[in-house]
């Protein structure tokens, strides 16, 4: 089927303090600001064109408010609501500038996780002091500083086993998302699922916790060019004195080279991914599946490095 949904197009997440969120997110980091109100800031990337990819709140609490994703059209925002209710989820409508520079939106909850579709955004161009000569370029390299991720790459999410691999098949069956690869743990049973409407390697995945685990968010990736971008990025926190949830290393599943660390203020994790290690442009294409006698245990299955600990933050209600 022909998905929906077009791309990913940005996270929301809760911080107890705005200003040490921002420290991390916008110096540290280099995600640019591109407004901020008085609770809350909207980031985004050196290349990203769409109004924010995170938009950060202070509300006293740590968590995640929602994932959004981008319609294909205004008419699949509308059909994607129908399908919903159709099928008997119930759908919260929003009117346009509920969220800053985005037009009617709707939301869902599926499995636990918070969803939100928009299609209408704003695309703002950078300041025009702070805008790249190149016109398929948004800002300009001479405002970033040495991590300065590009753009917004992946969301990666967690389910106990009573609802993952269900969750999976929504993506696939409901949404058209293509399953790109998938691991089966010694147990002989899906433990993580690689999905995408884009030729990325995936926009969203989701692992396995054991029963009766809570559902929730692992991380948030940007998108850098190069893995001696990833060292450069790992130097950079070590200034600052930010210890790497994982990394740097390179993923055997999807083939890319990441780094991850988490905001000390919010303890939201973004994943530094580097390559971009694949795009799938195949019509025909048949999931690639792993185990552990090709990569390793499902928690560790890298080529490279030491991934991050698979516990995840929560949502807020």
């Amino acid at each position: 089927m022909k998905s929906q949904i077009a791309k990913l197009g940005h996270v929301a997440i809760h911080t107890p303090d705005l200003e040490e969120s921002l420290w991390f997110f916008n110096e540290v980091l280099g995600l640019q600001i591109v407004e901020q109100t008085n609770d809350t800031a909207y980031l985004r990337g050196q290349r990203d064109w769409e109004h924010h990819t995170l938009s950060i709140t202070e509300s006293g609490q740590k968590g995640v408010d929602h994932i959004a994703f981008r319609t294909s059209s205004a008419d699949a925002l509308s059909e994607l609501a129908d399908q919903f209710e159709t099928n008997g989820t119930d759908v919260t409508y929003l009117d346009a500038g509920v969220e800053s520079g985005q037009g009617e939106a709707i939301r869902i909850e599926k499995f636990g996780h918070p969803y939100e579709f928009y299609y209408d955004v704003e695309k703002p161009r950078a300041p025009e002091d702070q805008r790249s000569g190149l016109k398929n370029r948004n800002y300009t390299e001479a405002v970033a500083n040495r991590i300065a991720p590009r753009r917004i790459d992946h969301v990666h999410v967690q389910d106990p086993s009573e609802t993952a691999t269900d969750h999976a098949v929504w993506l696939e069956d409901e949404l058209g998302f293509r399953l790109n690869e998938r691991y089966r743990a010694e147990d002989d049973e899906l433990w993580g699922w690689w999905l995408a409407v884009t030729p990325l390697p995936h926009d969203i995945a989701i692992h396995r916790e054991p029963p009766g685990s809570s559902e929730g968010f692992h991380h948030l990736s940007y998108h850098l060019d190069s893995l001696n971008e990833l060292w450069s990025a790992a130097d950079i926190l070590s200034e600052h004195g930010i210890e790497p949830d994982g990394g740097p290393g390179r993923h055997a599943i999807t083939r890319a080279d990441f780094l991850y660390v988490s905001d000390p203020a919010s303890g939201f994790r973004i994943e530094l991914f580097a390559g971009p290690g694949y795009l799938n442009f195949e019509p025909d294409w048949e999931p690639i599946e792993w185990t552990e006698e090709d990569i390793g245990g499902e928690t560790n299955h890298q080529w490279v490095g030491q991934g991050p600990a698979w516990d995840g933050l929560e949502y807020v209600n």
